[in-house]
């Protein structure tokens, strides 16, 4: 009987671990649709609701990791696998609130003028890349591939290379230029719009480096490859 209710206790980690990932994966499709059309006040509703429910799934998640190591006392295996479940479930969040603020820029900023045609297509390469991170990341978890977890880690080199690219870009663009109050907001929130891009990246690494500890037993976190 106890090893029936400890297998549907893992069940419903593993289930509200899905819900999680998926309401994540949908903040990053709202995003990316807010990109090319910021006008659609619908999708500011619906990432307001969804926010609501990536908090309430993060408390969720961890009482019942504490509960289920205080109730079970697991085995070392379990144990492994339930608290990387917490700490997915923590970059997961932070995610969402990333995700949260990119969708407030967009809210504010224009990127309609000619100034930004260069910088919008780099900050769309960006929000590709670190979605693509982030559906890869959790995939690894969920299919316990290492392989995969490692592509993810390599690809936060692309992230980091067009977060500097923007930085340098806005520089070069506006440098020179006397600008008005909305074009130095636009400039503050495109860079607030690809630092939060940078972050969800290396949020996405974090689950990615959760997931090799998980598969193969090594932490390879602050450079430790061994």
């Amino acid at each position: 009987m106890t090893t029936n209710i400890k297998a549907k206790q893992l069940e419903l980690l593993l289930h509200d671990f899905e819900l999680l990932s998926r309401t994540a994966m949908i903040q990053m499709q709202i995003t990316t649709k807010l990109l090319n059309d910021n006008t659609i006040e619908s999708l500011y509703e619906e990432a307001e609701s969804n926010e609501i429910i990536m908090d309430r799934l993060e408390i969720k998640v961890r009482e019942e990791v504490v509960f289920t190591i205080f109730q079970f006392n697991p085995i070392a295996a379990d144990l492994r696998k339930i608290i990387t479940y917490q700490d997915l479930t923590t970059n997961l969040e932070r995610i969402g609130d990333m995700l949260l603020n990119i969708i407030h820029f967009l809210k504010k900023v224009d990127l309609s003028t000619p100034y930004f045609e260069d910088i919008k297509k780099l900050i769309s390469k960006m929000v590709q890349y670190t979605s693509e991170m982030l559906r890869n990341a959790i995939f690894s978890f969920s299919n316990e591939d290492s392989h995969i977890a490692y592509q993810v880690i390599e690809d936060d080199d692309k992230v980091d290379e067009l977060y500097h690219q923007i930085g340098l870009s806005l520089q070069e663009t506006f440098a020179d230029k006397k600008l008005s109050k909305q074009e130095i907001q636009n400039m503050i929130n495109v860079n607030s719009i690809s630092h939060n891009l940078e972050r969800i990246g290396d949020s996405a690494t974090n689950i990615a480096e959760a997931t090799i500890y998980l598969t193969e037993g090594k932490d390879i976190r602050h450079g430790n490859k061994q």
